[in-house]
């Protein structure tokens, strides 16, 4: 980690929005989340955090990001990070037929850029197959750059000489498809993810969004520690699992795994009769600490009792679970 402060890293991160707010001046090129967020972390920047309220109590898309280390302790532990998307087009040359568009939506935590930013770039013109290559090449690009150096502009520039590649590519396959039988799921999988913690906004919304355009049902349970399950088809799963572990986590396990075979002709009759939830929700529970944003383990005991599934509980948590004291009268 290193040795600069809170102030001095965050300074650096709002040079390079300065700088990518130059390059992309055009309507919809370049859009922050939250605006208020920019303001508030230049007022920390400048030492008047107490004026902006960046230390006032925490929401749960307002606690620290996933990312924070020991010495944001305090007022900086509780600023939140800066999530913003770029839109990149890809103009009509050689190497494509006509103008496509890319999206990289970025967040940084609190260390960047002595820790990479959470970067995912989509388009609707991608194929599934190239748009996990894609994000991909583009991570092992960045990790082979040197640590402490912003490298969002690198990004886009690597994103502007290489990405037509992948387009061409999904064009290929989308030709060949019909020429290939389409195969039928045989396995049902349920998989229960264990964080130390999931704080971040934009982690929270991929976690969602990635879940039900897959198809999956089960849930997320943000705050420390967090917890995910999602259950579907085995591939659609691992799908799932490849993505989320390329973001950056302070933690981020695998604690248990359910396969279980059914016949490919039946498998939405079949996997009807396995799944332990209907569809895919974001839970919320009683907040217990302003800091860390503690969910109520009793209550989520008695949701997974209510899905037939609290013998997890002990997996993913270490302990027995219990119903919580205001519940149990």
């Amino acid at each position: 980690m290193s040795d600069l402060s809170v102030q001095e890293r965050l300074d650096l991160q709002l040079s390079e929005i300065e700088l990518l707010q130059s390059m992309f001046p055009g309507e919809g090129e370049f859009s922050i989340w939250d605006q208020s967020v920019l303001s508030d972390l230049r007022s920390f920047v400048d030492g008047d955090a107490d004026a902006s309220g960046v230390v006032e109590g925490l929401t749960p898309g307002d606690v620290p990001n996933d990312a924070a280390d020991h010495d944001t302790a305090g007022a900086g532990s509780r600023l939140r990070q800066l999530s913003f998307v770029i839109k990149i087009v890809l103009t009509e040359g050689t190497a494509l037929s006509s103008q496509v568009e890319l999206q990289l939506h970025c967040d940084f935590p609190l260390e960047y850029p002595y820790t990479l930013p959470d970067l995912n770039v989509r388009s609707n013109s991608l194929s599934r197959q190239q748009y996990r290559q894609l994000n991909d090449d583009l991570l092992e690009h960045l990790q082979s750059l040197e640590r402490g150096e912003l490298c969002i502009t690198e990004a886009v520039q690597w994103l502007q000489e290489n990405a037509a590649n992948y387009f061409i590519s999904s064009t290929v396959e989308t030709g060949n498809a019909g020429k290939t039988d389409s195969k039928k799921p045989s396995s049902f999988t349920r998989l229960w993810i264990h964080s130390h913690h999931i704080y971040s906004r934009s982690k929270r919304e991929n976690i969602f969004e990635w879940s039900r355009e897959r198809g999956l049902t089960g849930f997320s349970l943000p705050g420390k520690p967090g917890i995910i399950c999602v259950e579907g088809q085995q591939q659609e799963v691992d799908e799932f699992w490849h993505k989320i572990r390329r973001l950056n986590w302070k933690k981020l396990t695998s604690k248990h795994r359910e396969d279980f075979e059914v016949a490919p002709e039946n498998f939405e009759a079949e996997s009807k009769g396995l799944r332990h939830f209907q569809d895919f929700q974001e839970i919320n529970f009683d907040v217990r600490g302003a800091r860390d944003y503690h969910m109520d383990l009793g209550q989520f005991f008695q949701y997974l009792e209510r899905h037939g599934c609290a013998d997890i509980f002990k997996i993913l948590l270490g302990v027995d679970g219990r119903v919580s004291q205001k519940d149990a009268h």
